[in-house]
């Protein structure tokens, strides 16, 4: 795996999420439109931590992709953001930071 994404909550070290080097066209290149996601495809091998606020932001801008998509849910990036969607409103709703380790 290319890049995980872990609940740094204090609790369950199994909270995570991943992003397959297939799966890396979830990020984006535009910093106006999708700057949190601009920010992890810059810092993807940095080992980049992700505040409860970046987490919101997140959940936001793949929101946003995903309408982009013209398959929507079918679309080959819906697992993804499935899987990120769910570990970054959960680290909003509980206020933590998530850690990321890229390989």
């Amino acid at each position: 795996m290319a890049f995980d994404l872990y609940l740094d909550n204090g609790r369950d070290p199994e909270q995570r999420a991943w992003i397959a080097p297939h799966e890396e066209a979830i990020l984006s290149s535009d910093a106006q439109r999708y700057p949190q996601l601009c920010r992890l495809a810059r810092e993807f091998y940095a080992q980049p931590s992700i505040s409860p606020e970046q987490s919101q932001a997140l959940v936001q801008e793949i929101i946003g992709r995903m309408l982009e998509e013209p398959q929507g849910a079918d679309s080959p990036l819906a697992e993804v953001a499935l899987r990120l969607l769910a570990l970054f409103d959960q680290a909003y709703r509980q206020r933590s930071t998530i850690r990321c380790v890229g390989d």
